[in-house]
């Protein structure tokens, strides 16, 4: 793989768009990604990327000869050893693809294939005795050959452990389902694998069919829907993120669902995706049971009318032409409705919400409304509610209306401004203090915001105890007052533009410390188009400003000095740190003698570092490092050899000999220690 200077990958899937295509490419390339440029600036940009270098780009699940017409103009031929690798269900279009050699197709596991398969899945986590080996060669075989039959009713057998009756049903249940037809053969097998899960599974299970086919499904996102659906139901000992993490991980352990990101920072699951014969069954599974309606681009009206029922209690909108579609399927006792098209004439469809009474969901970030719909403040069931707001013109800000306190029962609350000139143009939001009446929040998100009237809020009972999550939050409202009204978050990210930063008259963010509950807490100063760019740092808060509690710190375009960063060693619970794009300034960071003495995840990236003279003393508990786009680093720190607690060193982006000196420090830790040490390098 080192051979190639670029890799990259993306998914076609069915409901092919060219678009989002090009800016998987483009993500996978650079990490950057302008959603906001049409199809050709982006297949143009493509191009570019790709000019003159060496590159392995797969293209997988792709179904028409179109489809592949569209996008091999995309890739330039330079003749440097360059591959592209397509993978198809359509033999004519493998065909129709391929260059000159007649394409490679898969064929079906043999019978001592398929055992080794569920043996390796089975067998090596758990030991059986030899009654449990034959009935799971018999379940092998019957399995027809095809690996992912094989991999999720290994899913099945392994949270069954060892009941002998329950594999024998199994058995049982595969041989009934026996068919001649592959797909058929597959889609029986995989529809034993949901009958066999929990009943609360199921609902969880069946929630995926709202997603379009190949998204990537981001567990934080999942979690917060769970809870406005009513889904997940607390633990004793565990909070409601806990509860759904066990969840998502219980469907992993069934290979129902696959793991798509993990986070870089703390090893967590980020997202997860769905194999696509899973969706199928899924979809299908959730039709039957009036779980959703999904409404897609490619069906005709014949089959709309035939999968539509107005019986479903879900809406999920993937097409193209949804402003006429919703009032088909209109149904007041419908309480969830996820729109996830980006078509600009879709927006019409808003004002058909009103008719949605009992609406707990609510999901519009795809969409680009003109104006906050005044019909959703009537919405008073709303769980959860995303939003993003577009504006073509010059206003500096848009007003939220203090109406929106009415959604009292609200516990998620997303909010995104756009203009048509891109990200670097975000506008901030301007929130009512009647926010502070929303006493069942537990998540808000804001790009970016400046609070009205604050001051007049202090009444008692305008408090968010229920608020955990709050990001894009302003400097300028970082204030006792408020702090007082928010005691319970428990993450916090701090948000504007220098502007914001440099009033030391308002913002000195002493009144931190007033947040016992915080955990993680991030700072981040907008770059905005137009507005001046100072030299001035942003300036560290004393010691004693931090919450006690405080065990996660990030850091965007702070513009620190290295030395700054002493006095975060200092922090009794620090345990991961992210230094991301121009977080500090300066090419040179010699660590402070006390170091980071409970720190066991470190991330830089984006930053034009050169020398980082540290030793193992100043990390003694350091366990992960992530380094991504450190283009001016020369290399790790050769005395990170004997911090005998790092797992995992991971590089991206950066000079070769960064992962020299990975690989250098991973050897040295063998030899020395014989323990292990993870180093990725891509």
């Amino acid at each position: 793989m080192s051979h190639f200077d670029i890799r990259a990958k993306a998914t076609v899937s069915q409901e092919y768009c060219a678009k989002n295509v090009c800016l998987s490419l483009l993500s996978s390339i650079s990490g950057k990604s302008n959603e906001h440029q049409d199809d050709g600036q982006l297949a143009d940009r493509l191009q570019k990327s790709l000019k003159g270098r060496r590159y392995l780009v797969v293209i997988d699940d792709i179904w028409t000869e179109q489809a592949w017409d569209d996008m091999k103009l995309c890739f330039p031929d330079c003749n440097c050893g360059s591959r592209i690798l397509l993978t198809t269900r359509n033999m004519e279009v493998a065909k129709y693809a391929s260059s000159c050699k007649p394409p490679n197709q898969m064929r079906l596991l043999n019978i001592d294939e398929s055992w080794k398969l569920l043996q390796s899945r089975v067998f090596v986590k758990n030991c059986f005795s030899p009654e449990f080996e034959q009935l799971g060669k018999q379940i092998a075989l019957k399995c027809g050959g095809l690996p992912l039959a094989i991999i999720v009713i290994a899913g099945v057998l392994s949270n069954i452990g060892e009941s002998f009756n329950e594999w024998t049903s199994v058995a049982e249940n595969v041989s009934s389902v026996v068919s001649t037809d592959h797909n058929v053969q597959c889609m029986r097998v995989l529809a034993l694998s949901y009958h066999h899960l929990p009943h609360h599974l199921r609902a969880c299970f069946l929630y995926f069919a709202i997603f379009p086919e190949d998204t990537v499904i981001f567990v934080n996102k999942l979690v917060k829907l769970w809870t406005a659906e009513g889904f997940l139901k607390t633990e004793m000992m565990k909070s409601i993120e806990e509860v759904a993490e066990k969840c998502v991980n219980d469907l992993i352990d069934r290979n129902l669902i696959f793991v798509q990101r993990v986070s870089s920072f703390d090893g967590k699951i980020k997202a997860c995706g769905m194999h696509d014969v899973i969706r199928e069954l899924c979809l299908r599974e959730a039709r039957n049971t009036n779980f959703v309606n999904v409404i897609m681009d490619n069906q005709n009206p014949c089959e709309q009318s035939m999968n539509y029922s107005t019986k479903g209690v879900r809406i999920s909108i993937q097409s193209k032409l949804a402003a006429n579609q919703l009032s088909m399927v209109c149904n007041n006792d419908s309480y969830s409705v996820l729109v996830f098209t980006e078509d600009p004439s879709s927006s019409r469809m808003v004002q058909d919400l009103k008719h949605f009474k009992v609406l707990r969901v609510l999901d519009l970030a795809s969409l680009s409304l003109n104006v906050f719909p005044s019909c959703i403040v009537e919405l008073f069931h709303l769980r959860y509610l995303g939003l993003s707001v577009y504006s073509s013109t010059n206003a500096w800000d848009i007003c939220f209306p203090s109406s929106i306190a009415s959604l009292e029962y609200l516990q998620t609350l997303i909010l995104k401004f756009l203009t048509s000139l891109g990200w670097k143009f975000t506008r901030p939001f301007r929130l009512p203090s009647s926010i502070f009446k929303m006493s069942q929040l537990r998540h808000l998100s804001l790009d970016w915001n400046y609070l009205n009237g604050h001051e007049s809020s202090k009444r008692s009972s305008w408090v968010l105890r229920n608020l955990e999550c709050l990001s894009g939050w302003n400097p300028l409202s970082c204030t006792s007052s408020v702090f007082r009204l928010l005691q319970n978050v428990k993450k916090l990210q701090i948000c504007g533009i220098q502007d914001d930063y440099i009033r030391r008259d308002k913002v000195n963010f002493h009144d931190l410390c007033c947040l016992d509950q915080l955990t993680e807490l991030k700072f981040k100063i907008r770059k905005m188009v137009g507005r001046a760019i100072y030299d001035t740092s942003f300036v560290l808060p004393p010691l004693v400003a931090f919450p006690k509690n405080l065990n996660k710190l990030a850091f965007t375009a702070t513009r620190l000095h290295w030395e700054d960063l002493e006095i975060l060693g200092k922090l009794p619970k620090l345990e991961a740190l992210k230094l991301g794009y121009d977080a500090c300034i300066g090419t040179d960071w010699a660590v402070g003698e006390e170091g980071f003495p409970n720190l066991k995840v470190l991330r830089l990236k984006h930053l034009y570092l050169h020398n980082w003279r540290a030793s193992s003393d100043h990390f003694p508990r350091l366990e992960r490092l992530v380094i991504n786009r450190c283009w001016s680093m020369y290399s790790i720190p050769q005395d990170f050899v004997d911090i005998t607690t790092l797992q995992l060193i991971h590089i991206s982006d950066c000079a070769k000999s960064v992962g020299n000196s990975a690989n250098k420090i991973q050897q040295e830790i063998e030899d020395s220690y014989g323990s292990s040490v993870e180093v990725c390098i891509s």
